[in-house]
């Protein structure tokens, strides 16, 4: 059985096992309870016609005294729980502040140390690796083949045990926010540059995504580039979802990575979007090309994590348009991995009247939420895609992360922790989960427990600049 999901956000550092949460519930609704019913024993303490000593109302008074005394005490012991619990996330996060303030001068010193390593080493490992080169193409072609298959299932089986790790995530969420800090310290800035960078705060995951983007930009990288999106097939009638399992299983693929559905409402129509993850191949199943004509990849991807419009952002916001959503339009934005940073840029933008958030394994620690509408985050602890946007910054979205408790297998994906389809089981684990915080917020998001219908648009999208970067070719496709 899956270990308890962990439970945080909604404004504050406190993070909770979900059984902890639910006892505090518990807690207070018992007190609750012997206050009221102690109230309800007191006008019965008076005394009764013929009862000349009153013994039945002097009983009944101690029992509303024992009643009230059995409520303080609740109240006092919940209240100690949760001062623990903010004590704890205090504490956490006060020693994480302290890990990245120490890690960011270490990982300087060891971009220094290795950009100047590396460029001493060099005139020695060229040779070495020209003669295994060589090496490597005299031998027969069956046993290339095959000492590659051995290599390549060597290098997934340790790829997976390493990434599918809670450690890992943990240690690269931290390690994310060092990185302008390594890059600097290798191109040798000096040490108080460094300090004063840092002293200014400008280091972020956002910055240095940003800072990689402005060099991707001047090398002709398509991050940015205008997109253009078209109906997939005609539209078709739908149910409105229910929950968070319900929004999660109706996520598209990357073939067809955006879907809308659109609800009529007494002042004007509602919609739910869902936005796809990175893309894996192009729309026609040929290998994808960073930067060429399909917007979900790793060039959006850094545009996204830097805070800018991305290609595939800009696919998202014509689709809305095209499926009739303005400015006071409720939206409901639902995102996986890529869909979902896209999802969070764009339910804080102000651009539509936001009507909930639901994501996963999405690098968005450094995006918080911070308007007031209904969101839920979920991460799995091992999904170190998830720790690519730095630590959780505090945000108004409940935060779930959801300890899987299983191990890299073989035959599972490397990065098995990310696969949408475990998120899609962690998904009807949130919905079922009894912590007022996360329940109450699934609640507030709008559902169909009316039994509202509608109908759903699904969307194909281009990168408009799209030519093969590899090709010297300009002009559309």
């Amino acid at each position: 059985m899956a270990d308890a999901l962990l439970i945080g956000g909604g404004g504050s550092t406190a993070v909770a096992s979900e059984h902890l949460l639910v006892s505090l519930e518990r807690l207070r609704r018992s007190s609750v309870t012997c206050a009221t019913a102690a109230r309800r024993l007191d006008p019965l303490t008076a005394a009764t016609p013929g009862d000349r000593w009153n013994g039945t109302g002097a009983e009944l008074a101690q029992a509303a005294a024992a009643l009230g005394r059995e409520s303080e005490a609740l109240e006092l012991l919940g209240g100690a729980l949760r001062t623990a619990v903010d004590g704890y996330g205090w504490a956490e996060s006060r020693a994480r502040s302290w890990l990245e303030g120490a890690i960011a001068p270490v990982a300087s010193t060891v971009g220094f140390l290795a950009g100047r390593l590396g460029l001493s080493l060099l005139p020695s490992v060229l040779p070495v690796v020209a003669l295994a080169a060589g090496a490597w193409m005299l031998l027969p072609a069956s046993s290339r083949d095959s000492l590659s298959r051995s290599s390549t299932a060597g290098v997934e089986r340790f790829a997976g045990t390493l990434l599918d790790s809670p450690a890992t995530t943990e240690a690269l969420r931290l390690l994310a926010t060092s990185v302008d800090d390594a890059v600097l310290g290798a191109l040798g800035v000096p040490p108080a540059m460094l300090a004063a960078y840092r002293a200014s705060g400008s280091g972020s995951v956002a910055r240095t995504a940003g800072a990689v983007l402005g060099v991707g930009l001047l090398s002709g990288d398509r991050g940015r580039a205008p997109a253009a999106v078209a109906r997939a097939a005609p539209p078709v009638a739908v149910a409105a979802p229910l929950g968070i399992a319900d929004r999660v299983a109706r996520i598209p693929d990357s073939a067809q990575p955006v879907r809308i559905e659109r609800y009529p409402a007494p002042g004007g129509d509602r919609f739910e979007v869902y936005i796809a993850g990175t893309a894996g191949s192009a729309a026609d199943g040929s290998p994808l090309v960073e930067g060429g004509e399909h917007p979900w990849d790793m060039s959006s991807n850094i545009a996204l994590i830097a805070e800018h419009d991305s290609s595939s952002l800009q696919a998202v916001r014509q689709a809305l348009a095209d499926a009739g959503a303005g400015p006071t339009s409720p939206v409901v934005f639902t995102g996986y991995s890529q869909g979902a940073a896209i999802a969070t840029l764009m339910a804080e933008s102000g651009e539509y009247a936001t009507s909930g958030l639901v994501t996963v394994g999405a690098p968005t620690g450094g995006i918080p939420v911070t308007g007031d509408y209904p969101a839920v985050v979920v991460a799995h602890d091992d999904d170190p895609v998830t720790a690519l946007g730095g630590p959780q910054e505090i945000t108004n979205a409940v935060v779930v992360t959801a300890p899987r408790g299983e191990g890299w297998r073989e035959g599972d994906p490397v990065l098995a922790g990310h696969a949408i389809d475990a998120y899609r089981e962690t998904a009807a684990r949130v919905d079922a989960s009894g912590a007022p915080l996360l329940s109450e917020t699934i609640a507030r998001l709008p559902d169909g427990r009316d039994g509202a219908t509608g109908d759903a648009l699904s969307y194909t999208a281009r990168r408009l600049s799209g030519c093969d970067p590899r090709s010297g070719a300009g002009g559309l496709r």
